[in-house]
């Protein structure tokens, strides 16, 4: 259950960064931070969601 709320959030946080893309696509450095905010975000999700889970010992 842990594991589907991560990959909500992720998704939630990469649907936001898309659907704003028109407003930041003449600034090359904003879209380096989204994609930036996108594999940090993604590389985070991963880590915590392979962390054991301490509610099934």
């Amino acid at each position: 259950m842990r594991n589907r709320w991560i990959l909500l959030g992720y998704l939630s946080l990469f649907f936001v960064v898309v659907s704003f893309y028109d407003a930041y696509k003449q600034n090359d450095l904003l879209v380096i931070l989204a994609a930036a905010v996108i594999l940090i975000g993604g590389l985070a999700a991963w880590i915590w969601s392979i962390q054991p889970n301490k509610d099934n010992k």
